[in-house]
């Protein structure tokens, strides 16, 4: 990037530090942070409107002689003031409810004035309150010489305090002519060719005044130029990231013994195929001497643990350990459980890893001697005291709950092992293009054979007579229940029930007969995996919990899932949590308890259980930070490109790297040296930052 681009706003002539503070709230710091301050419509005041013409609800353009002004006493000391603008064809009151002594003395009779703005009727008189004016002291021919704000299509930007149209406008005329000689064209000839993209400086010009009205909710072609760049960089970089993991060398892990087809063949129930598809897959990775760097997405129950497990399987037979790290102990005690029974026969010895045993000689030993070939454990597994054998495949499940650097911890535990990462949050196309697309992607969407479908409805506040009968019915017939709010605790701003108050109400109040347990985010972590532990062993029918168990918690007893304020959740913790039951063989519900209003969001719950279906419509709805939850997402902030407004130039842009780099890999050539300036210089820190790793 030019030193110019880069330098702080505050240098742009009439900025200064106070103004450079108010731009920095709508996050322009550096000149080319100004250059992408996309307007978020345009204005078309390119024609002047008689005022004779004028229509009531229209926003137009007026230009006229001021002929009175007057101000009128209000309620209170409020100052109305208004100003009569005429033309040879008529006039027009302008209006400002609080009036201020510059604005009476600007519009003194006889003073030439452009105005804009929507045109009203009063009383049979047109009027237009608080209009945007300029005025006008140069005419020619009896036209008003265009300026930044009249004249033209005109950009409208989003405001701050403190920072209008105007002085933004103003802005931009100077950031265009201090860096338009600085912007280097970084795409080839040959792509902008092919795909009718303009140069540039050319779009930046037009992007913030254009010579053009764009149509109602088009891009124009400058725009979308603009969009293209950032996105075919960033797919570039991830592109060129992921080739360099294919050139990575990894030990060769293969099953020359049969003991894959054994593992298969023992299981107590038929693969779908897509686990087949899956296993098939990551065999080809392990047995291809490259590094495997994989990311599988199941939907909630979809059976990503035997995938798993079929790794560890193929790291066995070639005397290679494998670790599988969850994010709680609970879910890695649960691994641990389903690894003794599933993996009985195939000579692959499970070993669990916790804080609570890692301290323990024979546990570091069995790991060390390589005893354990599928060791299981939380963070634990990141301790300088847990050495392993040899460490060829690690298995990070929910890894959106472990962050980058912990991850590579444990990979160095290893010699280049592979890297297999699971997730049971479905992520949709797009977003996966730009938060995986340095990873191969595999994804099981069917369910298991005998998988119950789980049955959701709504359900309003009235109905809660009808919610707690059919919690008493679950329960006397053996089945246990979770009950979730949102909160931990009342809060006086949202008037929402809280977990703590409503547990002490249900035990004492609703359900005295029965055992209830409560479970939150603020108990410690050995507290919370107590009171699960217990829940699943059956010694309370009801569960009240906040979240918390969103991820991670597998009773086949518990059929009955209730969420309380299911409106202050997004769709895809709805699913997950919906995900908690159903997970036996008996018929499941969710109940969602909508106090207030029942929106389509809701409704796409009742009607679907398909993860990905739901995933795609909470990114619609949420968009992509609060869909991720801003915290952990990794996701770059596009300046100019949003990935579900612009899903069509997102494919575009990906396709457009993978050719480029088929042909150039290293973008060497000539006539990619500006890509390859910019992937370095603009994403290198964001690309390192994506949840690739």
């Amino acid at each position: 990037m030019s030193d110019v681009l880069s330098s702080s706003i505050q240098y742009i002539k009439g900025v200064g530090p106070k103004l450079a503070k108010v731009l920095s709230k709508k996050g322009i710091e550096t000149i080319e942070d100004a250059l992408y301050f996309i307007p978020r419509t345009y204005e078309d005041r390119s024609r002047i409107t008689k005022m004779g013409d004028l229509s009531p609800g229209v926003s137009v353009t007026v230009f006229g002689k001021v002929i009175s002004a007057r101000r009128i006493k209000g309620r209170g000391r409020q100052m109305r003031f208004e100003a009569t603008l005429s033309d040879s064809t008529g006039s027009v009151v302008l209006t400002w409810f609080h009036a201020y002594p510059a604005l009476v003395e600007e519009f003194s009779t006889g003073t030439q004035f452009l105005v804009f703005g929507e045109c009203r009727f009063y009383h049979g008189l047109p009027q237009i309150a608080h209009p945007e004016y300029e005025k006008i002291v140069d005419v020619t021919l009896g036209k008003p010489r265009a300026s930044l704000s009249f004249g033209r299509i005109v950009p409208v930007y989003s405001e701050t305090e403190g920072l209008h149209q105007k002085v933004i406008r103003k802005l931009m005329g100077e950031v265009l002519k201090t860096s338009l000689s600085e912007l280097e064209e970084s795409l080839p000839e040959e792509l902008r060719t092919r795909l009718a993209l303009p140069p540039l400086r050319k779009s930046f010009v037009a992007l913030h005044f254009p010579e053009k009205m764009p149509g109602e909710g088009e891009l124009s072609q400058s725009v979308q130029r603009i969009i293209f760049e950032e996105f075919f960089i960033l797919q570039l970089g991830l592109c060129l990231k992921k080739a360099h993991r294919k050139r990575d060398k990894a030990p060769i892990l293969e099953d020359n013994t049969g003991q894959l087809d054994k593992f298969i063949s023992s299981l107590p129930f038929p693969l779908t195929s897509d686990q087949t598809k899956v296993i098939g897959e990551i065999t080809k990775d392990l047995k291809s001497g490259q590094m495997l760097s994989r990311l599988v997405q199941g939907d909630v129950g979809s059976g990503k643990t035997v995938v798993a497990f079929a790794g560890s399987v193929i790291s066995k037979a070639s005397s290679f350990q494998t670790a599988l790290m969850a994010p709680t102990e609970l879910l890695a005690q649960q691994h641990f459980r389903n690894a003794e029974k599933l993996l009985k026969g195939t000579g692959v010895r499970p070993l669990l890893v916790t804080h609570s045993n890692s301290s323990l000689k024979e546990v570091r030993q069995a790991v060390k001697s390589g005893e354990a070939d599928l060791i299981i454990g939380t963070h634990a597994l990141f301790q300088k005291a847990i050495e392993f054998r040899q460490l060829g495949l690690i298995i990070v499940d929910e890894q959106h709950r472990f962050g980058v650097d912990q991850r590579q911890e444990l990979v160095r535990k290893g010699e280049r092992p592979h890297l297999l990462m699971m997730t049971a949050t479905p992520i949709p196309r797009t977003l996966a293009f730009t938060l995986y697309g340095d990873l191969d992607l595999s994804i099981i969407r069917e369910k298991p054979a005998g998988r119950m479908p789980i049955r959701t409805s709504i359900l309003r506040e009235r109905d809660r007579h009808a919610l707690y009968s059919k919690i008493r019915e679950f329960v006397n017939r053996g089945e246990q229940v979770y009950i979730i709010y949102p909160l931990v605790e009342n809060s006086e701003k949202l008037e929402l029930k809280s977990a703590t108050d409503m547990y002490e109400r249900l035990k004492k109040e609703i359900f005295p007969e029965y055992r209830l347990t409560l479970v939150h985010g603020r108990m410690k972590g050995d507290e919370k995996d107590e009171v699960l532990k217990e829940f699943k062993e059956g010694k309370f029918e009801i569960l009240v919990s906040t979240t918390v168990i969103e991820v991670g918690i597998d009773v086949p007893n518990a059929t009955l899932m209730v969420i309380e304020h299911p409106e202050r959740l997004g769709l895809s913790q709805l699913h997950q949590l919906r995900g908690r039951v159903g997970r036996g063989s008996k018929a499941s519900e969710c109940v969602l308890v909508a106090d207030k209003f029942v929106g389509e969001r809701l409704r796409v719950m009742a009607r679907t259980e398909d993860g990905f279906e739901i995933a795609e419509e909470d990114l619609r709805i949420r968009g992509p930070g609060e869909f991720l939850g801003t915290r952990q997402s990794g996701l770059p902030g596009f300046r100019a490109g949003h990935i579900l407004r612009d899903a069509e130039l997102l494919t575009r842009a990906r396709e457009e790297a993978e050719r480029i780099l088929e042909k150039d890999p290293e973008l060497t050539a000539p006539e990619n040296k500006g890509i390859r300036t910019m992937v370095e210089s603009r994403w290198k820190e964001k690309i390192e930052r994506l949840k690739g790793g």
